[in-house]
């Protein structure tokens, strides 16, 4: 049961990335503006951000299972009449930003209903795999499109990948009719609780449990490093190789990303999550120090490769944790307070990057004020300030994780939780009978 759900919503992310991509290229090439190119990322994450909360709230109250449905429904809807407005000639720039916004609110809904679900369907023993497959699926999303999503929109155009994504939703809604989920075990009350006090309860659950919040915020700062990172690697690159060069090093990420997917859901990750989270923090660290260290493309993108592998392990290990400790009828919320507190440092990140740049870049100089001193081992000129950049947040990433070690609350989340469940939720994880 659950491989059919997984391998449906798999389809699903692969062909939305797809056109999300192939949207932004059609932008482009309509309007020659990289702001406006920009904005279609914008309207496909911010939406998701902002409704996490709500939505995993919903997915709570509501039969999961009937909540994908919808969305996926919705989803092909919208790329429906997107397909038709592109054979009449009539697609407008504004229509593919209001379209992106309501596939990313369809997402919002449909995302944490199958995270939260796959407790439901998963025995315990295996959830580390099957957390190790859902980031994979994920991945895949992220990373193939970029490499297909080009050749695809030469070969059958935008109106081709807007049939192939409404066939993947197609595909995600077949799935979902011939398969029933197993029943939530939720907590039986006479009183009628609105949307709202269920929003409240998912926080004040993560603040109850603070090392929740600790692990999401550590979250936050992978993405933000992420982010950064995938802004500055082009400038870096581009600052002493051409374009082709560039392909490579960004290919080397997207493989980075995908083997630690398939590796996560292979192990199932360390018995140690939360030592897991750590370990993989100062591998990311070490590997963002790697990728500055030096202005070559096989440097560089190792260091990219390392980077992304160690984010899979620590995603993993992260919804793992969730999925093994947190009950079943509180797990969407919680999942969506996760994503809502990660993914609010991305935009910080692609704001501050620039800025960013522009500080760091003078000081490498051959003239600059840290030519003589970390210039003579760095190097200096074009793309040696990125670098630098790249090793001041390995450093502070470093101190991170140096405080979140020291920190209780993080560092025994895991046995907080075993603590706090009923007798028999922990016998059956460490499978000692009670």
């Amino acid at each position: 049961m659950f491989l059919i759900v997984w391998i449906s919503q798999f389809i699903s992310a692969l062909g939305t990335g797809l056109i999300d991509f192939a949207l932004g290229v059609f932008v482009y090439e309509r309007t020659g503006s990289t702001s406006q190119f920009a904005l279609v990322m914008v309207f496909a994450m911010v939406p998701a951000i902002v409704l996490s909360p709500f939505a995993g709230a919903l997915a709570d109250r509501w039969n999961r299972r009937v909540m994908m449905l919808a969305s996926n429904s919705a989803s092909g809807l919208v790329i429906g009449l997107l397909t038709l407005l592109r054979h009449s000639g009539d697609l407008e720039v504004w229509q593919i930003y209001l379209a992106v916004s309501v596939l990313a609110v369809c997402g919002a809904f449909r995302d944490p209903a199958y995270y939260a679900s796959v407790s439901q369907m998963v025995p315990k023993k295996h959830l580390g795999r099957a957390s190790g497959l859902v980031q994979t699926a994920e991945n895949v999303g992220m990373v193939a499109p970029p490499l297909i999503a080009g050749v695809l929109m030469a070969a059958i155009g935008l109106s081709g990948i807007l049939m192939i994504d409404l066939i993947s939703y197609v595909i995600g809604v077949l799935a979902l009719l011939v398969v029933v989920f197993p029943p939530v075990e939720r907590e039986e009350t006479t009183e009628k609780k609105s949307v709202w006090s269920d929003m409240a309860a998912g926080w004040a659950y993560m603040l109850q449990h603070r090392g929740f919040l600790y692990l999401f915020l550590f979250g936050s700062f992978v993405s933000f490093s992420v982010g950064l990172t995938q802004i500055v690697v082009t400038p870096l690159v581009l600052s002493f190789a051409k374009e082709a060069v560039l392909g490579a090093t960004l290919f080397a990420g997207g493989v980075g990303i995908f083997l630690g997917g398939v590796a996560m859901a292979a192990w199932g990750g360390p018995k140690n999550r939360v030592a897991g989270v750590l370990l993989f923090g100062v591998t990311q660290a070490l590997c963002l120090f790697l990728a500055g260290s030096r202005p070559q493309a096989v440097v560089i993108g190792l260091g990219l490769f390392g980077c992304l592998f160690s984010i899979q392990f620590i995603r993993g290990c992260t919804a793992t944790i969730i999925r093994t400790h947190v009950p079943d009828a509180m797990q969407a919320r919680v999942f969506s307070l996760n994503r809502f507190v990660a993914w609010s440092s991305l935009p910080v990140a692609y704001l501050v990057a620039g800025p960013l740049v522009k500080v760091f870049e003078p000081l490498m100089r051959p003239d600059g004020a840290l030519a003589d001193s970390f210039g003579k081992v760095l190097g200096v000129g074009e793309g040696r300030g990125i670098g630098l950049l790249l090793m001041a947040v390995g450093t502070l990433f470093l101190l991170v994780v140096a405080a979140n070690f020291g920190n209780p609350r993080f560092r025994n989340v895991e046995a907080d939780m075993r603590a706090a469940a009923p007798p028999e939720a922990a016998a059956e994880e460490t499978g000692v009978s009670v």
